[in-house]
């Protein structure tokens, strides 16, 4: 019941344009990924610009538990949701209590006022859309929400700091009065402020009378990163991480069947993560990751073993992680260009009718012109590169799966086998397209 009126809602909100494009929270074709490329196409753009991009980052304190129930019938209402599924949200929310047990002992019940179900298919859509309204703070800076992390973006010449400042004042000044209005408070300690292309500014920002502290790198949704767009950290975390969960599979598990299992699913969809990033990356990073199952491999099959690293990936069933990333990465762009994911992206895909000789253009996309690296390597501009290079009858596959099948087909021509021996080559490790 809950599932059918929570993809009813969600629809009908979308459809009438009830819910922020800002917001990538637990809504159909957004995620975490999603709510990154946004952000990241965002500031390499405007870095190609030369543009100073100061982010401010956002928390909500515990935002899911003090949503007044009168306040969020009030804002569906507002929205256009009527009996008898209004009433119906009503005893969904009200009527409810709850209890303390500590050992033996129990409180008694009293009664909950504020606060989406936890746990529930329906909370999550409520939430997002009762603190919706705080996107309308904003006419200079450019909000991005995933659910209640909120993070918005000024950008502005090194001339021209003086507006940009006023302007960041007084949208603050409106989220303080939305908190109040709304009656929800930030977690000054969670809050932030992050400035790309300068390392010398000083702003003096405050939200509810608390100084906003500046920060030279910051954890978003996962993903870390520094004030000069460096991954190097979240790389390095993220190999430890995957090193000590592979200790811990050898040291326990003796069947080389369950450890693969295992190192499937636990240690790679940590270097699966937001792998749009590794077109961004440095090859020694690159190399840090491919260390991770070239060790797990080796050690699998023995230290004496004399194979090379592509050979002992096909011995154990496993792709090497340059590649899988390549297909990942494909995967993802063909769903951002046919919108089965949201981007705010615009794509101009050629059809081949250009009145010229162009032999193998149909389906390509138009690359936007690029001054920095930093724009170059980008997803959207690195992988529309690669798109480009693919066979034409890939590019133009009409469904998901005939792009995945016909995709797979090609990858496997890419396969580099080593040849064993001390001095690999740094291609033969992240292969030809240093993704």
């Amino acid at each position: 019941m809950e599932k059918v009126i929570k993809d009813q809602m969600s629809d009908y909100f979308l459809k009438h344009k009830l819910i922020n494009l800002s917001q990538h929270g637990f809504l159909k074709k957004r995620s975490c990924v999603t709510c990154h490329i946004d952000f990241f196409n965002e500031v390499t753009y405007r870095r190609d610009r030369r543009e100073l991009v100061i982010i401010l980052y956002f928390d909500i304190r515990k935002a899911f538990d003090r949503v007044p129930h009168s306040l969020l019938v009030g804002r569906l209402c507002s929205l256009g949701i009527r009996n008898p599924l209004y009433n119906w949200i009503k005893s969904f929310l009200y009527d409810r209590n709850q209890t303390t047990k500590v050992g033996s002992m129990t409180s008694r019940p009293r009664p909950i006022s504020s606060g989406v179900i936890q746990g529930s298919v329906l909370g999550p859509l409520l939430f997002i859309i009762y603190i919706n309204s705080i996107c309308e703070c904003f006419s200079i800076g450019k909000p991005i929400l995933y659910a209640d992390d909120l993070k918005v973006t000024y950008t502005c010449t090194n001339t021209d700091i003086g507006p940009t400042m006023n302007s960041i004042h007084e949208e603050l000044a409106k989220m303080d009065r939305w908190c109040d209005t709304w009656r929800l408070e930030f977690n000054v300690e969670k809050c932030g402020w992050l400035c790309i292309g300068c390392s010398n500014l000083d702003l003096n920002l405050a939200i509810q009378g608390h100084k906003i502290p500046r920060l030279k790198s910051v954890l978003d949704l996962g993903l870390k990163y520094s004030h000069n767009l460096s991954f190097s950290e979240h790389i390095s975390n993220q190999v430890s991480k995957s090193r000590r969960l592979i200790g811990f599979l050898l040291r326990n598990f003796y069947r080389n069947e369950s450890r693969i299992l295992l190192y499937k699913v636990c240690v790679r969809p940590l270097l699966d993560y937001c792998s749009f990033i590794f077109s961004s990356t440095r090859i020694e990073d690159k190399l840090k990751v491919e260390g991770v199952q070239r060790y797990f491999t080796r050690k699998v099959l023995g230290t004496d073993n004399g194979t090379n690293y592509s050979t002992r990936c096909e011995i154990l069933g496993l792709e090497t992680l340059w590649l899988r990333r390549l297909r990942l990465n494909l995967l993802l762009f063909y769903k951002l260009l046919n919108q089965i994911v949201y981007t705010p992206a615009n794509y101009t895909r050629s059809s081949g009718n250009t009145g010229y000789n162009l032999r193998h253009t149909k389906g390509t996309v138009a690359i936007e012109p690029c001054k920095t690296a930093t724009r170059q390597k980008f997803f959207l501009i690195r992988y529309a590169q690669i798109w480009n290079k693919l066979p034409e009858k890939i590019r133009l596959a009409s469904t998901l799966a005939s792009f995945e099948k016909a995709l797979n087909d090609t990858l496997s021509e890419f396969v580099i086998d080593t040849n064993g021996n001390s001095h690999v080559r740094v291609s033969e490790i992240i292969g030809p397209f240093n993704v």
